[in-house]
């Protein structure tokens, strides 16, 4: 393993991840996210958003920021999806939840943090989408082939 596989690994197994809304993978590598709510005025319907916005690295986010880490903790134990567990839970705020795949020794494969949907309580996976229920009964649907496809539903 490299300096930055054991780094991320590290943080995973002292329970942090980057607070900040993107999906960070074991090698470093961070996908920021663009996420953004609009409200339709003639239904009063919200709809979020949520979409990968440029590539990055743990280190060049630490350049301008040693203190982009946030506390995370695991509800309701884990899913299995393959040679995969999937766990999920909150950030350090009431407004940030997450959800992580690991390998069975529980090494960090990704992870994807939210700042808006409140803690994720449950998921389950249904035609290979992992379907993540929040707090505020926000939908978020993630295309496992793909985990940069996400749609989100709120009170589904």
């Amino acid at each position: 393993m490299n300096k930055t596989v054991n780094y991320i690994q590290d943080k995973w197994e002292k329970g942090f991840l980057p607070g900040i809304d993107c999906i960070v993978f074991e090698d470093g590598k961070i996908i920021i996210a663009n996420t953004y709510k609009t409200i339709d005025y003639n239904t009063l319907e919200n709809k979020q958003y949520w979409f990968p916005l440029c590539d990055t690295t743990i280190e060049s986010l630490e350049n301008y920021s040693d203190d982009i880490w946030t506390k995370v903790d695991i509800f309701n134990g884990s899913i299995t999806h393959g040679n995969e567990k999937i766990v999920f839970g909150d950030g350090s705020m009431g407004n940030e939840g997450f959800v992580a795949s690991t390998d069975r020794d529980n090494q960090l494969k990704w992870a994807i943090f939210f700042t808006f949907s409140n803690p994720i309580l449950k998921a389950e996976i249904v035609n290979n989408e992992l379907i993540c229920i929040s707090e505020l009964e926000t939908k978020i649907s993630i295309h496992l082939n793909n985990v940069t496809r996400i749609s989100i539903s709120e009170n589904y």
